[in-house]
């Protein structure tokens, strides 16, 4: 029997997201720098071209692409090696919410992109010079099947989901198989989410420590995120602890009370409540197996 009955209290996302890379390999070129530098391989160099050099229509929309993953990752813990994620399934409506908000907005970016691309392409022939070639770029009927954005929501896999035709010896193998994948998945699930906390404490830590500068006292500078990010952590691990592990939930805690009523301006000029809350997050990190 599996060590951990998660089916549920949580369930695999899948998060995926393309974006053109208006990258084109420029095997002219490459053969002249080849050449140039005399190189005995034809492989010692690739030049790529930036077909949308100097404009930023794809960065908004990679920008936009790179902050719905980091929401996802986030709010998720590691499952697989090909990017599969485990959700808790109590923030699953909230989480769906934000992911479907954000895919929404991604496009609206691409069809503003669209409407631009025609007159982009235009533009670049100038700033590409004897590199540009129309053929290069797709048209303007294609285009939009270059950008693609979406999230798949799955069940935990269990031991008795297998549904194949092997004798029952194979069964039973295949099941304890399952269950050890499984029991190890959510080990390192749980391992990811203390180490969240772990590394959030020991850079507050590091932030708060008051050095003696030419005889005065000078705490390191540290941006609001510090505290700010500290709150939303201990709110986030509260969820993120499917297996109501004590640990965690412990150390969830005691940085929530380290932190309780504290700000970020307060840190910085009041060294008697910075001393202090360094010594409860020293604590911390000095009690728990990390």
């Amino acid at each position: 029997m599996a060590k951990y009955g998660i089916e549920t209290s949580a369930l695999l996302v899948e998060f995926r997201a393309s974006v053109w890379t208006a990258r084109k390999l420029d095997k002219a070129t490459t053969d002249e720098v080849v050449a140039s530098k005399q190189a005995a391989s034809k492989d010692a160099a690739r030049v790529n071209k930036h077909l949308l050099a100097g404009r930023g229509e794809l960065d908004t929309i990679n920008k936009h692409v790179s902050a719905i993953r980091n929401y996802v990752y986030d709010n998720t813990m590691p499952w697989s090696d090909t990017g599969i994620r485990l959700l808790p399934s109590v923030q699953f409506m909230q989480f769906d919410k934000r992911v479907q908000d954000e895919c929404g907005v991604f496009w609206e970016l691409i069809d503003d992109f669209k409407v631009v691309y025609p007159t982009l392409i235009t533009a670049q022939a100038l700033a590409l010079g004897a590199m540009f070639k129309r053929e290069d770029f797709p048209s303007a009927d294609q285009i939009g099947s270059k950008f693609d954005i979406g999230v798949v929501y799955m069940p935990v896999p269990t031991a008795g989901d297998w549904r194949i035709d092997v004798n029952n010896d194979a069964q039973r193998e295949l099941a304890m198989r399952l269950e050890k994948i499984a029991d190890e998945r959510v080990e390192a699930a749980m391992k990811d989410v203390r180490m969240r906390m772990y590394d959030h404490l020991k850079r507050m830590s590091d932030r708060l420590v008051v050095e003696m500068v030419d005889g005065k006292n000078k705490g390191r500078a540290f941006h609001d995120t510090l505290v700010e990010n500290g709150f939303e952590l201990c709110d986030m691990v509260k969820a993120l602890n499917i297996t109501n592990d004590r640990d965690i939930e412990a150390i969830r805690n005691r940085m929530a009370q380290a932190l309780s009523g504290v700000t970020a301006d307060e840190l910085r000029t009041n060294f008697t409540v910075r001393a202090e809350v360094k010594k409860n997050v020293d604590d911390i990190l000095s009690k728990f197996t990390w």
